[in-house]
Order: structure tokens, then C-alpha cells, then sequence
């Protein structure tokens, strides 16, 4: 099912549409994905935070549609700053790092009962 969804959701993915994946998988409502879901937004708005009161990215100045890909959104909201794409890099790198184990946990869980499932028939 993973692969499978991965390849349906990646380009709405990239222009932040992100309803197939959140109710698809589902991230909503799966203890397995709750903390990362809460975590990483957390984790990159405190690096971003940090970065911007530190003057290493420009503070955003402009509001731009949230359908623009991500480091092309915040290059723009910054008034151009290419430090701003580097710093999308890191936050999605950051996110991948937070809710990786728990995919892995979850997809070890989804191995087992497809396993069961075909033991039982």
C-alpha cells in the first residue's frame, strides 16, 4: 500500500496538497503517527524561529500561496533570501528524521498482519 500511495500522492505533495497522505495513509487518527504529526511542525518552527532571529535567513516580509512548492514559497516569502532554500532542505530533512522510526515501527505493524492475514486464509 505504501508504495503504491507514494506514487499517487508526490506531486500533489509538492504543491502542499497534502489530504491524500494525511487521510490516505491515514496519518489522522493513527497513534503511530500522532507525535511525529505534532513534532515535526514543532522541531521546524523552532529551527526556522532560530534562524530568522539570528539574521542567518531573512524574516518574511511577503505572504505567498501556500501552493507554491516549499523552497520556492519561502525564497519568495523572504524577499528572495536563497538562504531560505537551504533552510526548507534542513527543515524537511529534520521532518523525514522525526517521523522516520515511527514509519518504520507502523510498516514493521503492517508486515505482521498482512503475514497473519496470509497465514489465515
Amino acid at each position: 500500500m505504501g508504495k503504491t500511495l507514494g506514487k499517487v500522492v508526490i506531486i500533489p505533495s509538492i504543491f502542499n496538497i497534502n489530504e491524500p497522505i494525511i487521510f490516505g495513509l491515514p496519518i489522522v487518527l493513527n497513534p503511530y503517527f500522532a507525535a511525529p504529526f505534532i513534532l515535526a511542525p514543532i522541531a521546524d518552527g523552532i529551527i526556522t524561529w532560530f534562524a530568522m532571529i539570528t539574521h542567518l535567513v531573512n524574516r518574511t516580509i511577503a505572504l505567498v500561496p501556500w501552493t507554491l512548492p516549499a523552497p520556492i514559497g519561502a525564497y519568495m516569502a523572504t524577499g528572495f533570501d536563497w538562504r531560505a532554500i537551504i533552510l526548507t532542505i534542513i527543515n524537511i530533512f529534520v521532518a523525514i528524521l522525526i517521523y522516520f522510526p515511527f514509519f518504520k515501527i507502523w510498516d514493521k505493524r503492517q508486515l505482521e498482519k498482512e503475514k497473519t492475514a496470509a497465514a489465515n486464509k
